[in-house]
């Protein structure tokens, strides 16, 4: 892949920078020049990305082959990799709000941790997120009626609240603590919670589709989701091999043949969606 640098010039505005031009979709087929002329937002005034960024590399002609790569702390800048569908973005540090939202394809890589709706309504592509995720992960925007409905997203720390609002397809991977309301409205798709799952889990599930695998301790299950059965899923050795070998998530593998406690609901909604809690010792 061919490789384009952006190095910030600036830090912590107070006023975040709106950059969607951040993806191999824009920048492609574009030379050097072009891309710091792109048009970027900073509260009402429309900007050049050079004002912003120095621009370094390689562009190149089709988004399938370029890698942007951002040297530094852009927690200021959101929409990075928005709507993107091809390529691969690399941030070496923190990322602001939006990122990969409603990306089909491609893959973004970020270092630190993001903040609030990154990956929200993503349909395909990768995300993986070195540090935490603010609220909102792979959700549904307020007054859409679909979340995620495609895609991976890895997130080695924690999330924040209502990860997965809505989602209707794809998987999530949380490996730190899931803050409340995580998998609310969810409608299909699966989530997996390493750490600490808290209160509200799964409030409104719907669809049979819908499921939460949780690998730590949950805070507390709304007593509208009704325990099944305890027993051993065979998909769930797939699944954890999944987690270990393409996620590189090795500690996955220490559940394999362990059972779990499966709970349906929520029949507040006459919801069929499932709970798996793994039974601890």
């Amino acid at each position: 892949m061919m490789e384009l640098r952006l190095k910030p010039k600036v830090s912590g505005l107070s006023i975040p920078l709106e950059a969607e031009v951040i993806s191999p979709d824009v920048i492609a087929g574009k030379t050097l020049r072009e891309v710091e002329e792109l048009r970027v937002y900073h509260g009402n005034r429309a900007e050049r990305l050079g004002e912003y960024f120095e621009v370094e590399g390689e562009v190149a002609a089709e988004p399938g082959e370029q890698l942007i790569v951002v040297e530094g702390d852009v927690s200021w800048v959101k929409y990075i990799g928005a709507g993107m569908t091809a390529g691969k973005v690399v941030v070496k540090g923190d990322a602001g709000m939006h990122l990969g939202s409603k990306m089909s394809g491609g893959e973004i890589i970020v270092e630190g941790s993001v903040g609030d709706w990154a990956g929200a309504e993503m349909t395909g592509g990768l995300i993986r997120i070195g540090g935490d995720a603010g609220d909102l992960l792979g959700a549904a925007y307020r007054g859409s009626p679909e979340g995620m409905r495609g895609g991976c997203i890895f997130v080695e720390g924690s999330a924040g609240y209502e990860t997965g609002t809505g989602m209707r397809r794809g998987l999530i991977v949380i490996g730190g603590d899931a803050a409340p309301f995580t998998g609310a409205h969810m409608n299909g798709g699966v989530i997996f919670i390493l750490g600490r799952a808290a209160k509200r889990l799964g409030a409104q599930m719907k669809g049979n589709g819908s499921l939460i695998i949780c690998l730590g301790e949950v805070e507390e299950l709304l007593p509208t989701f009704v325990y099944d059965t305890t027993y051993t899923p065979t998909f769930m050795r797939i699944y954890l091999k999944t987690l270990s070998e393409k996620l590189g998530i090795k500690r996955a593998e220490e559940y394999i043949g362990r059972p779990f406690r499966r709970y349906r609901g929520d029949r507040a909604v006459g919801g069929d969606g499932e709970i798996l809690v793994v039974e601890r010792g």
